[in-house]
């Protein structure tokens, strides 16, 4: 799937779930309250740490979780899975990030939705660095 396919199969599936996250009175739920607007700041790229891989949590509200995720020197995060659907951003390097038994080759730019659960890893190329925006939906399971 091309870069703009996509981020439009994400941004549409987002949009699927903030439809369901924002029940409205009338139907005997509580209405949500959002958070102030905050201005965050991005990492301007992996740079150089105390580590080759670092986390960094931009925002934790209550059903919105951001983080960068610096890999360094070609550090991979191995299998895993997260408890809520995420969406993983690329914002600098390449390399593949496998998913439902796939490998999938990402660049600069491209953004994968995963659902509740689903295993996955994500391996830069050798020796390069990769920065990640991972996006946690909260209370969307």
């Amino acid at each position: 799937m091309n870069p703009t396919a996509s981020l439009v199969a994400a941004t549409l599936f987002l949009l699927s779930l903030a439809s369901c996250a924002a029940p409205t009175p009338n139907h005997g739920y509580q209405s949500m309250q959002a958070p102030s607007s905050q201005h965050l700041a991005l990492p301007r790229g992996a740079g150089n740490g105390p580590s080759n891989k670092e986390v960094s949590v931009l925002l934790d509200e209550r059903h919105l979780k951001l983080a960068t995720i610096a890999l360094r020197n070609g550090t991979a995060l191995p299998v895993h899975t997260a408890p809520v659907p995420v969406t993983i951003h690329v914002l600098e390097g390449e390399g593949v990030i496998h998913t439902g038994g796939k490998p999938v080759s990402v660049t600069q730019g491209s953004l994968i939705a995963l659902v509740a659960n689903e295993e996955h890893d994500v391996i830069p190329t050798p020796g390069s660095d990769m920065l990640l925006l991972v996006h946690y939906l909260r209370g969307a399971q």
